[in-house]
């Protein structure tokens, strides 16, 4: 449209073509054409594979051959001669693959107290400093009645998982014949094809309670729709925008919404409220049979008398140190045994807490050095006197790197060596300045070898009278 304007104004093309930065062949063409120009070349679409295409609707029409994918098409026609792109045979495909047939989907019905659906979902709290936590929240819904419970939770391990399952029977009032959830590892350990292996906390706990656990199938999350809905439901509904400053708070709320909105609204399948046909349904629940959920679990307390659980390491006595445990957990206790003996119990720590130390499990603190070495100091200046003390003070002054072995010695020697011997030893130590491990006992051993006599006092009466001679009396015997 500009060319067509600058043109009726008198311009040339030359002068065109100046003005817009084009060149004037392409001020010529978009005067000649009938359109504007679209700014992209014109071709024959599918020109090298226009001889292979028969083949390829015989294989899209071919009962057998009309799943394979644009890649295995490709592949097939390079072995018989196609030169061109991949991505010219996958567009041709994805145009002439026949559309697949759309398959009417029957809703599943069940009778008053048959079945009830749970499932986690993840919700996050945002906090006064900005950072958000996050939370689960546990949905658990009747089938038939749509009638919901909700509570939120920190944890989603096993024993919270057992806790929310008594906790929504308890709600309801009973027990329906089967629970059914997904393949997460609290419920279902391993699965192959229609085949599971459960989880022994939960089979336990579904034997004591009386349902039938199933597990549906992976990637089928429709077979449990009522709850997947509901999930995104309480998310939307109630979670968002929810002022609570704890989890305790949040659960008080979502109890209040459920009974005031969440199963007092008219369900939009059903045409009727929750809460009303719940009161149908509940006559069909099976009786309730209180008992405490406990998860028990063996662990082996470490070199520092702790036990290792969820991230959390709680302390045992120290005598149990390095030795097998049990330990019992439930929702606000936790207890550790050893031999059928409660040793410890502990409040279940907050998320993130790294160490649970209890004072009175710690080991006795070990003596400080000194008042090892005043002992036994006292007891080598008891021993010893003056010379022990003097022994003692040269041995704190020079050797205060291993002080208490040196007195240890001195304690030891007098155990092994008369105490004189001892006493003569310390002496010479302490006359030549020698403070060194091992020296008083070598001297010990050197000193015990050597016979030790003690002389009784000369008298005068072993003195005897000897005649004196001049010394010349001997030089004549000699002559």
């Amino acid at each position: 449209m500009q060319f067509h304007t600058l043109r009726q104004q008198g311009l040339s093309i030359r002068k065109i073509a100046a003005l817009t930065g084009t060149s004037r062949n392409a001020v010529r063409r978009a005067l000649r054409a009938q359109a504007p120009p679209s700014g992209k070349r014109r071709r024959e679409k599918y020109t090298k594979l226009a001889p292979f295409a028969p083949q390829i609707l015989a294989w899209l029409n071919d009962p057998v051959r009309k799943a394979w994918t644009a890649a295995r098409v490709f592949d097939e026609l390079t072995q018989r001669g196609y030169d061109g792109g991949e991505t010219a045979v996958k567009a041709f495909v994805r145009g002439h693959r026949p559309a697949p047939p759309v398959i009417a989907e029957a809703r599943f019905l069940v009778k008053p107290g048959q079945q009830l659906q749970v499932d986690w979902g993840e919700m996050f709290l945002p906090l006064p400093d900005g950072r958000m936590r996050k939370l689960y929240a546990f949905v658990a819904v009747l089938a038939w009645s749509r009638q919901m419970f909700v509570r939120f939770t920190e944890r989603m391990d096993t024993l919270q998982w057992l806790d929310c399952h008594m906790r929504a029977f308890t709600f309801f009032g009973g027990v329906p014949e089967e629970v059914l959830i997904d393949n997460l590892k609290t419920g279902v350990e391993s699965r192959a094809g229609a085949t599971v292996r459960w989880n022994a906390d939960y089979e336990t706990f579904a034997v004591r309670a009386g349902f039938r656990p199933i597990a549906h199938m992976p990637r089928r999350p429709k077979t449990k729709g009522r709850v997947e809905r509901m999930v995104r439901f309480v998310r939307e509904r109630f979670f968002i925008g929810a002022d609570a400053a704890s989890v305790d708070e949040l659960n008080a709320k979502v109890g209040a919404w459920l009974e005031e909105r969440a199963n007092a609204r008219v369900h939009r399948f059903t045409k009727q409220r929750p809460d009303e046909r719940f009161v149908v349904e509940r006559a069909s629940l099976r009786p309730l049979t209180s008992f405490e959920v406990v998860v028990e679990e063996l662990r082996v307390a470490d070199a520092y008398g702790l036990v290792a659980i969820d991230g959390t390491r709680y302390s045992v006595p120290s005598a149990y140190a390095r030795k097998p445990v049990n330990v019992q957990r439930r929702v606000e206790e936790l207890r550790i045994s050893c031999d059928g003996t409660v040793v410890a119990t502990h409040v279940p720590a907050a998320k993130g807490t790294r160490v649970v130390q209890c004072e009175e499990h710690l080991p006795p603190p070990p003596r400080p050095q000194h008042d090892r070495f005043a002992e036994l100091g006292i007891r080598i200046i008891e021993r010893f006197g003056e010379l022990g003390e003097r022994y003692v003070a040269t041995v704190e002054s020079r050797a205060p790197h291993a002080p208490l072995a040196l007195l240890r010695e001195v304690i030891t020697s007098v155990e092994q060596f008369p105490e004189v011997i001892v006493r003569r030893s310390i002496e010479t130590l302490l006359e030549f300045g020698v403070v060194k491990r091992g020296k008083l006992e070598s001297l010990c051993y050197r000193y015990g070898a050597q016979e030790v006599v003690e002389r009784a006092p000369l008298s005068l009466a072993a003195f005897a009278e000897v005649e004196q001679r001049p010394l010349r009396s001997y030089d004549e015997v000699y002559a």
